[in-house]
């Protein structure tokens, strides 16, 4: 199974985007990570629509926005594709103007309804990180991507309804959040963002790879000498490299994920519209 794991920039120059794709095997119970480098978005756009094997892609950028700021955008909008389209038919600024209107006074900025703990709301502006350029052109790329589909290359964005596979297989593509898979899984990252960083980064690597080795997961860096030192020195780089960890843990074994069917009650018209972020639960089980 082809893993992948993308680490995604809202910069609206996308030469200067520090957008970082890795990708690696995962074979039995080992991920060997091949490759990891920078890519600028149309390029990673045309890279996925022309996959054309099983993959499962972690995607490290919100896939839809409140359910509340949604019925302002798209009062008719019903599940995230009708959101995706409606990106993909405004531009920048105008949605810019929308969420900086939406959102006054600037201390008014909603999450969506079932976010775990510790994560950002899609409409943050203010600081590091700057959500609402990643949330804009990340639906605007999931809009391309889902117009794209075809039945030699089916496309599942989970919590979207399955869809039916063919002889090849299908693409799974995952919201995730680095930073969350790493608190799941009780690694420090506090100060991983520092450019003098890089001996956290370190420990995170040799962390991960022994939670993931827990999880079932052998993860081996391919005979590349510069692929584990560029994850040292490149916070953006480690990032990509967790995402594909994530979606490896979460095509190994679905059920340790927090998902929408571990909520009682659950409200599935909120979740369809909003989507969700795939995070592990703990090592012991627990949310």
């Amino acid at each position: 199974m082809r893993i992948i794991g993308v680490d995604f920039s809202g910069a609206q120059d996308q030469k200067k985007s520090a957008t970082w794709l890795a990708q690696g095997r995962l074979e039995g119970g080992v991920l060997t990570l091949e490759t990891c480098h920078p890519i600028i978005r149309d390029d990673l756009t045309a890279w996925l629509k022309s996959l054309d094997k099983p993959a499962v892609v972690g995607m490290d950028f919100p896939f839809s926005v409140p359910e509340v700021f949604a019925r302002c955008w798209r009062p008719s909008a019903r599940k995230m594709p009708d959101l995706w389209a409606a990106a993909a038919g405004t531009d920048w600024p105008d949605f810019r103007a929308l969420r900086d209107h939406f959102c006054t006074p600037r201390s008014l900025m909603p999450t969506r309804n079932y976010d775990p703990a510790g994560s950002y709301s899609p409409l943050k502006w203010d600081g590091n990180p700057n959500m609402v350029p990643m949330t804009f052109w990340g639906m605007r790329m999931l809009h391309s991507l889902w117009n794209a589909k075809s039945p030699n290359n089916p496309l599942w964005i989970p919590p979207l309804p399955k869809c039916q596979p063919t002889a090849k297989g299908h693409i799974v593509l995952l919201e995730v959040m680095p930073g969350i898979t790493l608190d799941r899984l009780s690694i420090k990252r506090t100060g991983a963002k520092k450019g003098g960083a890089s001996e956290l980064r370190r420990k995170i690597l040799r962390e991960l790879r022994s939670k993931a080795n827990e999880w079932g997961i052998k993860v081996r860096f391919s005979h590349k000498p510069d692929l584990y030192q560029t994850c040292r020195a490149n916070d953006d780089a480690l990032d990509s490299v967790v995402a594909a960890i994530t979606a490896a843990m979460w095509h190994k074994d679905e059920e340790r994920f927090h998902s929408p069917e571990d909520v009682a009650g659950i409200d599935w018209e909120t979740v369809m519209l909003e989507g969700w972020l795939y995070a592990p639960k703990t090592l012991d089980g627990n949310e």
